[in-house]
């Protein structure tokens, strides 16, 4: 069975939000995981593309922009519901919906924070995983 966490960090800053996700891949990466970070639009997309460069001296998270032609890294950013090809076993989504399939990944971390539409998005969505019999686990996260 999947495992959701909704990871809410106490900002309402959207590249607090980024920079989180770049700090939760690393980890994940450390421990073998593969990893699908599912953004809204291309332009996310490529801010969190630099991110993953930038946001540590001496950071280098391999990875890729999900596609056609993409290579197969162990960290794929993407808009759809899971990545073009290959897999991933964890889920870092910072879109406004959930995933379709969520069943299709091990793990789900949902990020939010305390901006007002990204609040109301992620309580949208811990509904959402609990009518699919889901239920999601909720953990503050203080200043990153």
């Amino acid at each position: 069975m999947v495992q959701v966490d909704f990871h809410i960090l106490d900002s309402d800053d959207a590249r607090a939000r980024l920079v989180y996700a770049c700090r939760l891949t690393d980890k994940a990466r450390e421990r073998g995981h593969r990893v699908f970070l599912r953004v809204d639009d291309d332009g996310t997309a490529q801010t969190l593309d630099e991110l993953l460069w930038t946001f540590r001296d001496r950071s280098f998270i391999p990875h890729a922009i999900d596609g056609p032609g993409a290579p197969d890294e162990p960290v794929l950013i993407g808009t759809g519901d899971a990545p073009s090809h290959g897999t991933g076993d964890l889920l870092v989504n910072l879109a406004g919906k959930p995933v379709a399939e969520p069943k299709a990944f091990q793990r789900i971390v949902e990020i939010g924070d305390n901006d007002p539409d990204v609040r109301r998005s992620a309580r949208q969505r811990f509904r959402w995983y609990r009518d699919q019999g889901i239920e999601p686990e909720h953990r503050k996260v203080g200043q990153t």
